[in-house]
């Protein structure tokens, strides 16, 4: 059977069976996860649309990551983001707009399919319906997000005016076929290309070399407004992300095999009925086949569904928003959130320095001067879908609190509220940086914080390699000391690339142990051969943290009190060590192992003392089984069988004892019913607990000659010592030492091996070998200076007058296309500060007006420009170009 004929009573009823299969995909698409916003690669188009789309008119976006160039933002100005931006402006909830736009895709992807195989003829009414069907279905189970299926929905309308029977033009199938293609847009570039394959691959082998050449030019002229954006891209920013290539190998194979499938199941349907089949069998076959697709759209539930966004992102958003001071927001997360596409305040980037300091429970000055340097002023910390345990003490420890939290409470041990916000302090977005407080390191961008922090924390670096023939004669910062050097480093910076993490994490002065939360150091000190071309006397310091075991241990017992050992224990940390049962501290608490079968707790008195009882206390938050039932012996003595009752007390007649062991051989589980070890916060001696004495927190760790870590150089060695307190070994924070008596070692020219390992129950985590005399030349301090932006493209800085030459940072990502000008109008020299940040050289003058541009921005802005007068330009040729051939016209 043919085309169907225009008003016959067998198309009209095909038309309704079209409708109906619709409205089938329309109601599979509203049956997923009905009421709930389902994850989308692009979650603003969602949250905000016309934002969304108002960034995309500009190159530079300031408000992402630092500022950069956009991705592929560009890809969504036709069609998907005006779709979105309408129905938002419509007030139709979020849920509807996201069912409705992925119905609008596999509709057009069923109806593109039979009218094709409509106007080639391939097979018969019902052949066409069912691939129809399986050519919409098929991709909405594999595809993922409906920016993927998309081109392949478009791909048989691309083919439609080129194969038309009917009398046309080659001007009118050039440009109807062209605008189909444009409709896909540039979100997939490499998915919209390959729709191209098929369509080309047919001129070709028909012959139809003029309308191939045709079609081309108005293919080219339709994509004008993605492709001018992605060659901008690609020179000015990162590549965009791979592409998927199922949904593209899918769009080159599916009309191939859709018209194949259409065309064989008539022949295999008249072969069935040829051998005696009933002719109802293939039919059936082909339903169950559209059934099985549709399935698991049906029964699967997609993951990260949620009603809407959560009501405490948009109150974060809208307190943020609300502050006046300025800096950027950091989330310190490592799953997504909806918190960029609800704010309007400029967004930071996690940097791997950054995300390593937080992660290891571990933090000091260097983590906060880092975010004042980069103009984060509020760090955003998500707690309903991770445990952020480290992330809170290494805040807590960088001294930096919460001023605000909204929503409820997380799913982690502490029910810490969905999001806090915290303070990093006074920022600004830029930094006017005398060249006598600059200095060149020979590293990464990763070394510069802990060079900077190193050298006092108030200066500013810049990569050796971003400061040749910019700002020559900068004092260097050695790092990267396994190569030789051309130069006489005026410091030697070496540290450790990750410190590791605690098996207990704090929250205010309460231990949480768990040996699952562990990681371990990168090394267990520094070892490096270290470069010099001259002689020359360098000072040695550094810092350390302590490092879990006996050594450290050592430090901590109090004379004439109780002291503990025990079976085992489950964390290595000395808040988790036997003696945490009884030192009066409730944030600390022995733990056993979880694979001791017998775990026991022995306790020592200083003196025989008259017991009457023991207690047994435990933290709310104490991730270990309470005890139930213990076997007790007295000094030796034969084990007695104790119940301990819900108090937590286990009572006998009173004995002169001093010694008490204590099997644990029975224990309530926690309440989730979780294997967990035995653990008790305090141990409570009826009797004698006032032989239970507390560790004081501020006493001062005995400092001598050996206390910090070992250091060798050359082989030869040198005794540090160490500055701590008890709350420093207690809550693993960093620690500072330095060498005894003569703090500088004279070095000759040539290799040193340098090692400072661990020692004194210390491990060091930077070195720093500085020579003397060096960082007390000038006191012309960093200053920070305000930036304005009148648009994305464009920034104006006023900056102060200055006596020597300096350097204008901004805290926004480095990009060549940025160009800046005095108020002279003298174009100044581009520099990349710390490895990523934008600056520029500024000769000593007076006060001044410093203006930048994104250059590429007009190249862009010319680039949607032209695109879209090409666009309506086909869209003029295709509307009224004569439908039927003529004398001019392109020849099929």
């Amino acid at each position: 059977m043919g085309r169907l004929k225009a008003g016959s009573p067998e198309q009209v009823v095909w038309r309704a069976r079209l409708v109906l299969g619709c409205l089938a995909l329309v109601a599979l698409c509203f049956q997923q996860a009905p009421g709930k916003i389902l994850a989308d690669t692009r979650i603003e188009l969602t949250a905000a649309p016309g934002r969304f789309l108002s960034r995309a008119l500009h190159l530079w976006d300031p408000h992402t990551a630092f500022g950069q160039v956009q991705s592929d933002a560009f890809g969504y100005l036709l069609p998907i983001g005006p779709f979105h931006w309408l129905l938002n402006a419509l007030s139709v909830p979020d849920w509807i707009t996201q069912r409705l736009w992925w119905s609008l895709v596999l509709c057009v992807a069923f109806l593109g399919i039979w009218k094709l195989c409509n106007v080639l003829e391939y097979g018969v009414p019902w052949t066409r319906f069912a691939v129809a069907l399986l050519y919409a279905l098929v991709p909405r189970v594999f595809g993922e997000f409906p920016i993927e299926v998309w081109p392949m929905a478009m791909a048989p309308w691309i083919m439609v005016p080129l194969v038309s029977p009917r009398a046309r033009s080659g001007w009118w199938r050039a440009s109807w076929s062209a605008l189909a293609f444009a409709l896909i847009g540039g979100a997939d570039p490499v998915a919209g290309a390959a729709t191209l394959v098929v369509p080309a691959i047919w001129l070709v082998s028909h012959h139809k070399l003029k309308l191939a050449l045709g079609w081309l030019g108005f293919v080219v002229a339709v994509s004008i407004w993605w492709l001018a954006p992605l060659a901008l891209l690609l020179k000015y920013g990162d590549a965009p992300p791979g592409p998927r290539w199922l949904p593209v190998i899918g769009v080159v194979l599916g009309l191939p095999l859709a018209l194949t499938a259409a065309h064989y199941l008539r022949r295999l349907a008249n072969l069935s009925v040829s051998r005696g089949v009933n002719r109802r069998v293939v039919p059936a076959v082909v339903a169950c086949l559209a059934v099985a697709a549709a399935a698991p759209v049906v029964l699967l539930r997609p993951d990260g569904a949620s009603a809407a966004i959560p009501g405490h992102w948009n109150a974060a958003a809208a307190w943020l928003d609300d502050q006046s001071a300025p800096g950027s927001v950091l989330v310190l997360s490592s799953t997504t959130e909806p918190l960029a596409a609800l704010v309007k305040r400029p967004m930071a980037a996690l940097t791997d320095d950054m995300e390593r300091r937080v992660d290891s429970g571990v933090g000091d000055q260097t983590l906060r001067q880092e975010l004042t340097r980069d103009g984060v002023r509020y760090v955003v910390v998500r707690n309903d879908l991770e445990d952020t345990l480290a992330i809170h003490e290494s805040l807590a420890d960088a001294g930096i609190g919460r001023v605000a939290y909204f929503g409820p409470g997380g799913r982690t041990r502490i029910a810490y509220p969905s999001v806090e916000i915290y303070d990093v302090g006074a920022t600004t977005p830029g930094r006017l940086i005398p060249r006598s407080r600059l200095v060149a390191v020979d590293g990464t961008a990763d070394d510069v914080p802990t060079v900077v922090t190193a050298l006092g924390g108030s200066g500013g670096a810049v990569l050796r390699s971003d400061a040749a023939g910019k700002v020559d004669g900068l004092p260097l910062i050695e790092t990267d000391v396994s190569k030789p050097v051309d130069e006489q480093p005026s410091a030697v910076v070496l540290r450790t690339q990750q410190i590791g993490r605690s098996g207990c994490l704090h929250v205010g002065a309460r231990a949480l142990c768990n040996q699952e939360q562990a990681t371990p150091a990168a090394e267990n000190g520094l070892s490096r051969t270290v470069q010099l071309p001259q002689a020359a006397s360098y000072e040695l310091r550094g810092t350390a943290l302590p490092k879990d075991g006996d050594v450290l241990e050592r430090l901590l017992p109090v004379q004439d009190a109780i002291t503990a050992t025990a079976s085992s224990r489950a964390v290595t940390a000395p808040e988790g060590r036997p003696g945490a049962a009884v030192d009066r501290d409730p944030g600390t608490s022995w733990l056993a192992d979880p694979d001791d079968p017998k775990p026991s707790l022995t306790l020592k008195l200083p003196v025989a003392k008259d017991v009457r009882g023991l207690r047994f206390q435990s933290d709310t938050y104490l991730d270990g089984s309470r005890p139930a039932e213990v076997m007790l012996h007295f000094d030796g003595g034969v084990p007695i069988r104790f119940t301990v009752d819900a108090d937590g007390y286990v009572r006998f007649a009173t004995r002169h004892v001093r010694t008490i062991k204590i099997d644990f051989t029975a224990t309530k589980p926690l309440q989730d019913a979780r294997r967990s070890p035995v653990g008790v916060t305090e141990v409570v001696v009826l009797g004698a607990d006032e032989l239970r004495k507390a560790v004081d927190p501020d006493r001062r760790v005995p400092t001598y000659c050996g206390s910090g870590p070992a250091v060798r150089i050359d082989g030869v060695p040198a005794r540090t010592q160490v500055t701590a307190s008890t709350r420093d070994v207690l809550q693993r924070r960093t620690v500072s030492f330095k060498l005894c008596g003569a703090t500088s070692v004279a070095l000759r020219s040539g290799s040193h091996h340098v090692e400072v390992l661990a020692g004194g129950g210390f491990v060091p985590i930077e070195t720093t070998l500085i020579k003397a005399g060096f960082g007390d030349v000038s006191v012309t301090p960093v200053q920070g200076v305000d930036v304005w932006r009148p648009n994305p493209a464009e920034l104006t800085v006023e900056v102060p007058d200055a006596d020597d030459q300096s350097v204008l940072a901004v805290a926004q990502n480095y990009n060549e296309g940025w160009e800046a000008y005095d108020s002279t109008g003298q174009k100044l020299t581009p520099i990349r500060i710390g490895g990523w940040q934008q600056g520029w050289v500024l000769p000593a003058g007076p006060e001044q007006v410093v203006t930048a541009s994104f250059m590429p921005a007009r190249s862009y802005r010319a680039g949607l420009l032209l695109g879209l007068v090409t666009l309506l330009a086909v869209l003029a040729v295709a509307v009224f170009f004569p439908k039927r051939r003529t004398g001019r016209s392109i020849r099929r």
